[in-house]
């Protein structure tokens, strides 16, 4: 496989799990803000996210903008529908690599979240059916590249670009959520949110079988291999996908992203502290994402021929 096909793919799966954790995100502080969350800080997920138009942070002074700069600003190059086109883009110089029903659905993705009929219900009436509209989509795409992609390069590329994008995207709302409690609110209810975020409350309730504690809901989001938005989970996975690649490898090369990625996995599994503080946690965060970043780039390096 060229390097620029392998480089699609891999990116079209980022922007596609990026977009997926970003509406479900954005659908959980929705109805946190409307049910249980007084004076909801919008302004911080806004900044969070990355919402900005040329350099320029964007200012909301309400849920309706912030879901429109988060999801269908045109101008915020973080938005989900920016991550979606960049996604249709990808897939669109690999058709030849991707299955025609992969293809479809990610156009049908790109037209539906560009219809008017979903702006105005984002922006005027329900934006929690938009939302749920978009996420189908999402769910269809995941489906389709399961049952109709063939387990070569391109598969394996695939999952690996999901299962770095992933856990950067729920340490980033793990973050946001510590940042939002140091401001104060039902802790247990911040929890609560954060888990629903992460697809990962149901999880929780049947695995933990305790009242929400910090503990718990850390080793879930950091340790716990069953849970499928846990880092731990998505660094095995780039682990067992990546082996896949060892007989197209230059062996040097392998062997240096093969390290790389057990290194990360070691430092999580022994770097943990069980009964980490906020701030211990924070440090953590950064130390880990620094990590996956390194991954991703080191890939690109030698992989796909970045300089």
């Amino acid at each position: 496989m060229l390097s620029r096909v392998a480089d699609a793919i891999f990116w079209m799966a980022r922007y596609m799990e990026r977009t997926d954790n970003v509406l479900r995100v954005m659908r959980t502080n929705y109805i946190a803000s409307q049910d249980e969350i007084q004076n909801f800080d919008w302004q911080l997920w806004v900044d969070g996210l990355g919402a900005q138009v040329s350099d320029a942070p964007i200012r909301v002074s309400n849920y309706r903008e912030a879901l429109f700069h988060l999801v269908l600003n045109k101008e915020n190059d973080n938005s989900v529908l920016i991550n979606i086109v960049r996604a249709r883009e990808n897939a669109r110089s690999i058709q030849d690599y991707i299955t025609k029903e992969v293809w479809q659905c990610i156009n049908d993705y790109y037209h539906l979240i560009q219809d008017k009929g979903t702006e105005q219900l984002l922006l005027e009436s329900d934006p929690v059916t938009a939302i749920d509209n978009l996420l189908r989509e999402s769910v269809l795409f995941y489906g389709t590249v399961d049952v109709t992609m063939s387990r070569g390069e391109g598969y394996t590329f695939l999952n690996f670009g999901k299962h770095i994008e992933r856990p950067l995207r729920s340490l980033d709302i793990l973050e946001l959520k510590l940042q939002e409690m140091t401001e104060g609110g039902n802790e247990a209810m911040l929890w609560k949110y954060l888990l629903y975020s992460l697809s990962g409350y149901e999880f929780h309730t049947k695995h933990y079988k305790n009242a929400l504690q910090m503990s718990e809901v850390i080793h879930q989001i950091f340790m716990n291999d069953q849970f499928p938005h846990s880092v731990i989970y998505s660094l095995k996975q780039s682990e067992r996908y990546f082996n896949r690649l060892d007989t197209i490898s230059v062996p040097e090369h392998f062997k240096e992203m093969e390290f790389l990625i057990g290194k990360s996995i070691s430092n999580l599994k022994y770097g943990m502290n069980p009964k980490a503080s906020s701030a211990e946690v924070k440090a953590l965060i950064l130390k880990t994402r620094s990590e996956i970043k390194a991954l991703a780039h080191k890939l690109a390096t030698l992989y796909f021929g970045y300089s």
